[in-house]
């Protein structure tokens, strides 16, 4: 039974191209990962830093161990430039799951974003995890907002 769960629509100040370009590549997202560990608890996002290490990334591709779960990967399955990226599980978890990252372009320098994630969980796996799909789907949508795009490359 498919769980579907949708973020709040997050404000980007950036361009709807250099959002795109970032999320849509593993390595520019691997490497603003390993920046945020190695900064460690004063950065922005010490939950992202507390929780993820061993990062590796290909332009398509990325694996990472998440503490307490264990680790996980997601390849990018689908591009539709400037407005759509879609992710799915490699395999690695005992459930498949797809997240869609939607953009739009809201004018200069203004891009709106929603995550959509639906994963296939049992009755029980849906009632452990959903709470947390919600909130760490939300989370990493607000994450998301705060990254400079326009600064990265």
């Amino acid at each position: 039974m498919a769980t579907r769960v949708v973020s709040e629509v997050q404000k980007i100040n950036s361009a709807i191209a250099d959002v795109y370009a970032f999320l849509s590549d593993f390595s520019k997202i691997g490497k603003l990962i390993e920046t945020a560990r190695q900064m460690g608890a004063g950065n922005q996002m010490p939950e992202l830093a507390d929780k993820i290490e061993d990062v590796r990334t290909t332009v398509d591709a990325c694996t990472f161990m998440v503490k307490g779960v264990g680790e996980m990967g997601m390849k990018i399955v689908e591009r539709e430039e400037p407005k759509l990226i879609k992710l799915e599980g490699d395999g690695r978890l005992p459930f498949e799951f797809q997240v869609w990252i939607q953009l739009l372009d809201n004018g200069p320098y203004d891009t709106r974003l929603r995550i959509t994630a639906e994963a296939e969980l049992n009755m029980m796996m849906k009632m452990l995890l959903k709470g947390k799909l919600e909130k760490g789907i939300n989370q990493l949508a607000e994450g998301l907002a705060k990254i400079p795009y326009g600064y990265i490359r």
